[in-house]
């Protein structure tokens, strides 16, 4: 490691260790006292540190510097929130474990789900299960990206009404 690199990871560190204690309360409220998502927000939070710690004025009064961290960990968060939000991956085993029959197979069963949409409905869920991102799915739909979304959720509304809340 070069000696500024060095210098910028040790000064990282200390940052880190300083701070670890406020990072952690923050991602605890924000995941609700659910241990495990809170320890995957924390690791998000610190990868976003590192990415942006070449922002920080480290010589920055430490109120500036909390500041600083305030503005990056909530940012994190948010981000974490809104693609949770839009991200219909989650969906999918939730309502499989709806099902009545649990012996069904899991491949019939997304079948199942996804005979029940359209196929414009179907084929725009497929693509964004498969790792597509709502850019490219705008552009196969000749649509804006936001509208993307809005189908994505009119899709998982849909899918909710029809099998339990609980998705």
């Amino acid at each position: 490691m070069a000696d500024r690199s060095r210098q910028q990871y040790d000064a990282y560190c200390a940052f880190i260790e300083r701070h670890r204690e406020t990072v952690w309360r923050t991602c605890y409220r924000f995941a609700k006292s659910n241990r495990a998502a809170c320890e995957d927000m924390v690791q998000e939070v610190w990868i976003a540190l590192w990415l942006r710690f070449d922002q920080l004025k480290i010589n920055a009064p430490e109120l500036m510097q909390r500041a600083w961290l305030k503005r990056v960990t909530q940012s994190v968060l948010v981000d974490l929130y809104r693609r949770a939000e839009s991200e219909p991956e989650r969906l999918i085993p939730a309502l499989v474990n709806t099902l009545p029959d649990t012996h069904v197979d899991y491949a019939e069963s997304i079948d199942d789900l996804m005979s029940t949409l359209s196929d414009d409905e179907e084929r725009l869920l497929r693509m964004r299960l498969e790792g597509y991102d709502a850019q490219e799915i705008a552009d196969e739909f000749k649509m804006e990206r936001n509208a993307v979304y809005v189908r994505i959720n009119r899709i998982i509304t849909k899918l909710r009404r029809r099998y339990g809340t609980g998705l």
